[in-house]
């Protein structure tokens, strides 16, 4: 399955959901968008622009969709995720927050935004309705998207060293499950990516672009990898795991020194 199904199928529901009038565009950001797309792996990410914020009645349609879009999807069918915003919000630098899905569940009281998914969006964005992405105009200011992902990296990727004593309790050749190796090897090294280059990357891009940064661990991205393209055989040891936040701390360590 490819995510234009996916989208396809999201569209349909936000059609019989909201009024015409109240959807301004509906656009595909995250993997989809950035040409990492996984069946089975990726979730579907989506950007909806909506004339005016939701009433309590609204949020109760939407969240309906959402769980009716979950419960009735197919194991490999992906989430459907993403933001509900309304224009004024577009682009910008606050901490208001907006309605939201994520892993399939939508939450009224809502997250917020930050500028990755405007770069992604800017960059990247796979119009489904309304105005193209890029006519948007709302690539975020490089001085923010930097300090955005210097301060992720030290307020969310460093705290996950914690799990050094938990992983060391256990015997190294157990098994773990795989996917907190692509996670931990992946994440980071895309904001580092980010940092350094200004661009946006995707999961696989990052694996290659950590074993690049640091070619100790050229085998557990290639694992990492191998996984996210949904590679079944791939998996993961206690050892590795260890291993692989070795990585995350070394990924932050070199940001930090970056500008």
């Amino acid at each position: 399955m490819v995510y234009e199904h996916a989208a396809e199928r999201f569209l349909k529901a936000l059609d019989a959901t909201l009024a015409p009038d109240m959807v301004r565009g509906v656009y595909v950001v995250g993997s989809a968008a950035l040409g990492g797309w996984q069946p089975g792996r990726s979730d579907l990410d989506v950007l909806v622009v909506i004339d005016r914020p939701m009433t309590e009645t609204d949020l109760a349609m939407v969240g309906e969709m959402h769980t009716l879009l979950e419960s009735t999807r197919a194991d490999d069918d992906p989430h459907s995720d993403g933001h509900y915003v309304t224009p004024n919000l577009l682009g910008a630098r606050t901490e208001t927050t907006v309605p939201f899905s994520v892993d399939g569940v939508f939450k009224a009281a809502g997250g917020t935004t930050d500028p990755v998914l405007w770069a992604t969006l800017d960059r990247h964005g796979v119009t489904l309705h309304g105005p193209t992405a890029s006519g948007l105009k709302v690539a975020p200011d490089a001085a923010w998207l930097r300090e955005w992902n210097h301060g992720n990296l030290e307020s969310y990727w460093r705290a996950h060293t914690n799990y050094r004593a938990q992983l060391s309790s256990r015997d190294p050749a157990s098994l773990i499950d795989p996917y907190l190796l692509a996670w931990e090897v992946t994440g980071p090294g895309r904001l580092h990516a980010t940092i350094a280059t200004g661009e946006i990357i995707s999961k696989e891009a990052s694996a290659d672009y950590t074993a690049g940064l640091f070619p100790e661990y050229a085998d557990l991205c290639a694992k990492a990898k191998a996984y996210r393209s949904g590679d079944a055989t791939v998996t993961c040891t206690a050892a590795e795991a260890l291993r692989a936040i070795d990585l995350v701390e070394a990924v932050c360590d070199s940001a930090k020194e970056l500008p």
